[in-house]
């Protein structure tokens, strides 16, 4: 069976075929925006192209058949490493998915799940030839790898959506420390009814929402402004004087 597909594979005509096949499939799928780290671009795909070429070039013209058969290898190669490309884009599709749904509905918890199990299964082939090169046990590589990646995925996905859809405001700090507060068991239940009272009595006055709303803005797009709002303001007013 080996042996067979060994002979399969060797053949420059069937390797010929496989290029286009996958010419055409990346053809149909070749705007798909979920493709953020795994998708192929034009240019990249062209040079694939030019260096198919050149083997199949080599492999027609009369050359020592140790040097045609060097020449399908290339072909083989070539093929591999395009049918893997695009194998990932099919991986990391539910994954950009998922992460695109956690903005829209950030509020279910069965999103969080499916972006840890479609992001670890696509940073897994992501970075499976470097693990066998780790220096280290490769499940363990691909594990840590995988948990620090989709973190920052999840990290970036949360930043877009504080910023671009205003999440982050004073009605969501309040409820993270009235969690905090219902959940902390060392404190007395008197003194959680008295604080739990003053949180919501900061929701009840707009101008203060309006001013905490503002301030976590600009915390979240230019925190210098928060941190250093002389430097700021004297930098403006600098490159905004006539020269």
């Amino acid at each position: 069976m080996f042996q067979y597909a060994l002979d399969f594979l060797s053949s420059a005509y069937i390797e010929v075929i496989i290029f286009f096949l996958l010419i055409a499939y990346f053809v149909t799928h070749r705007k798909d925006q979920h493709a953020v780290k795994s998708g192929l671009n034009l240019l990249r795909v062209i040079l694939l192209l030019i260096v198919f070429l050149y083997f199949a070039w080599s492999w027609a013209t009369l050359i020592p058949p140790s040097l045609r058969a060097l020449s399908v290898f290339g072909m083989f190669v070539i093929n591999f490493y395009f049918f893997y490309s695009l194998m990932l884009t099919r991986i990391e599709r539910p994954y950009r998915q998922a992460l695109a749904n956690l903005i829209q509905e950030p509020e279910k918890h069965e999103v969080f799940r499916e972006i840890w199990k479609s992001g670890k299964r696509f940073y897994y082939y992501y970075y499976i030839f470097q693990s066998l090169f780790s220096g280290i046990n490769p499940f363990h590589f691909l594990s840590n790898i995988a948990n620090d990646r989709v973190r920052d995925d999840i990290k970036d996905a949360l930043r877009q959506m504080g910023v671009e859809k205003k999440l982050i405001s004073l009605k969501l700090m309040v409820g993270f420390m009235k969690t905090r507060l219902a959940g902390d068991q060392n404190l007395p239940g008197d003194f959680k009814e008295v604080m739990g009272k003053t949180l919501d009595d900061l929701l009840k006055h707009p101008w203060l929402e309006e001013q905490v709303n503002e301030f976590l803005r600009i915390a979240t797009e230019t925190p210098e402004e928060v941190h250093f709002p002389e430097w700021t303001s004297a930098f403006e007013k600098y490159t905004s004087a006539p020269q």
